[in-house]
């Protein structure tokens, strides 16, 4: 399965496959981009880095190919987030990082895969600084991420960053949907009524949708810290175990309210949205990561968006 087998992102594979021809590879890159897409093209990558037959390519037969794309590569290692926290660790990280400093076994460049890096907790992310700094020669890690401001700026400044387009539409869930259907009725609701009272009502919805997602993951990580579990400890102990299931639900809480601002962006590049109204969802994301008011940032930026696409009703009712 060659590189020209991968169409989704032919930019990306373009990048990585002149690296490889050049010899001039990176020793850490931050692919940025829709889990599945960086999945393929990071699996991708770690085939043509060590492709017996295919030379800056990879034929996706040979040994080697087949153990990466099996998960059963000596040298290729790979680090997802727990389960129960969500959150890569790290002692993850320090067993990941004995790994790369063996010699390797058959590959010719040893690699390592960080699934959803953004969730590495502030610990982890300044434990792997050295690593980054200071990296084992034949080797590459690839960080991937749909959230890189996650990430440190220490961490961000080590890596190479390689921006994906956005790829096919995936399935909604449940409130995507319901995201959108309100938005389609916002667009439809009569020019007559105020813009600030359409603004107004689009962005109460979302709030309390939001609150919703936020009542759900704390009751979800209260329950895996149960009363007899609370009992057990000590009250300094139990008090930092309530205070890390707490950060861990808000951590969760912020990716779904990213997924669905996410889903508006996509809703609007649909719409064919002026480049002003994508611009203003953008600016709404850099302040909410920035924690800005969010009752205020959501109406601002509606309210913006309308202005901005002041046509869009007339161009999706015509």
């Amino acid at each position: 399965m060659p590189w020209r087998d991968l169409p989704s992102q032919p930019l990306v594979c373009d990048l990585l496959q002149r690296a490889l021809k050049n010899g001039r590879l990176h020793h850490a890159w931050l692919l940025c981009g829709e889990e599945a897409e960086t999945e393929a093209v990071a699996l991708a990558f770690t085939q043509a880095l060590n492709c017996e037959k295919a030379p800056d390519d990879f034929c996706g037969k040979c040994a080697s190919c087949t153990d990466i794309a099996a998960g059963r590569h000596p040298d290729v290692g790979a680090l997802r987030a727990v389960s129960k926290s969500r959150q890569i660790r790290i002692t993850q990280l320090r067993e990941l990082e004995r790994s790369v400093y063996l010699k390797a076994a058959r590959a010719a460049v040893k690699v390592a895969i960080l699934h959803t890096a953004d969730r590495m907790n502030e610990a982890a992310q300044n434990a792997f600084l050295k690593t980054l700094e200071e990296p084992p020669p034949k080797t590459v890690f690839l960080l991937l991420t749909e959230e890189p401001q996650q990430l440190l700026e220490t961490v961000l400044s080590r890596c190479l960053r390689v921006p994906f387009r956005p790829g096919a539409d995936r399935p909604k869930n449940a409130r995507e949907a319901q995201l959108e259907a309100w938005l389609d009725e916002f667009l439809a609701r009569p020019s007559e009524i105020p813009a600030p009272f359409r603004a107004f009502g689009i962005a109460s919805r979302f709030l309390g949708m939001l609150k919703t997602i936020k009542e759900e993951k704390q009751a979800e990580f209260a329950a895996e810290f149960d009363e007899a579990a609370r009992e057990s400890l000590e009250p300094a102990q139990r008090k930092a175990v309530e205070e890390q299931m707490d950060a861990q639900a808000q951590a969760e809480y912020l990716r779904e309210r990213t997924r669905l601002l996410k889903g508006v962006l996509r809703w609007l590049h649909r719409r064919g949205a002026p480049p002003a109204a994508l611009f203003q969802m953008e600016q709404l994301a850099r302040a909410l990561a920035r924690n800005a008011n969010e009752p205020l940032a959501l109406e601002v930026a509606f309210l913006s968006i309308l202005e901005a696409g002041g046509n869009l009703h007339r161009a999706n009712t015509a």
